[in-house]
């Protein structure tokens, strides 16, 4: 048995058992997986916390993403799921917060972590779920390093910046092939944070290897 097969100091759900609740929770995918977490006799009901930006910036993107883990907390019991409580973690939209806010949601009794939507927080955020050993479930930064630094707490519910990339530029090869029409010159406007330097770093090589006919400046 690997250590993301046993149970921690997370209430006596498996880390898998987290990892699927949390990603209920978050929206999306999870209502697709065929599992029904196996919740320990005389666990208490499962404690998610949510860090998001609720203020700041980012703030309406925080609050949208808290309605959709409100809309699964009533429905996902419906269908069968355990029931949970919600916990807000405000990060301000600033990293440094969002790591001060985890531990904090960590140090209140919650089992699973859910965030931080903006990369850089969530970078910061996930480095303390690792350390204490509380599941996280990446509901949108794509920053690729967040599950590619070997973390055996983290998992993702997101693609990453290369995936989206290379969607992206699948999508205008068929509208070039369509159209019979093709830029030759393409500029990135990005923003200065870490997911718009990651996508800024990495568009102009993933272009190449899929042999777009354009050149970007």
């Amino acid at each position: 048995m690997t250590k993301s097969d046993k149970t921690s100091a997370t209430g006596g759900l498996t880390r898998r058992g987290f990892a699927a609740a949390a990603g209920a929770a978050a929206g999306a995918a999870a209502l697709g997986f065929p599992w029904k977490p196996a919740i320990a006799q005389g666990s208490k009901k499962l404690k998610i916390g949510l860090v998001l930006p609720f203020s700041g910036p980012q703030a309406q993107i925080g609050q949208d993403e808290k309605r959709g883990a409100i809309a699964a907390q009533k429905l996902l019991p419906t269908l069968g799921y355990p029931e949970f409580d919600i916990v807000d973690g405000d990060t301000e939209t600033k990293p440094e917060i969002a790591r001060t806010v985890a531990a904090k949601l960590i140090d209140q009794g919650c089992n699973v972590l859910i965030g931080a939507f903006d990369s850089g927080q969530t970078i910061a955020s996930v480095q303390v779920a690792e350390q204490k050993g509380v599941p996280y479930v990446v509901n949108v930064g794509a920053a690729p390093q967040i599950t590619e630094s070997g973390y055996k707490w983290v998992v993702r519910n997101f693609p990453t910046v290369p995936m989206i990339l290379n969607d992206a530029f699948a999508n205008q090869t068929l509208l070039f092939d369509y159209t019979k029409k093709a830029p030759k010159t393409v500029v990135i406007l990005h923003t200065n944070d870490t997911y718009g330097t990651i996508v800024a770093n990495n568009a102009p090589k993933l272009a190449t290897a899929n042999k777009m006919p354009y050149k970007i400046l």
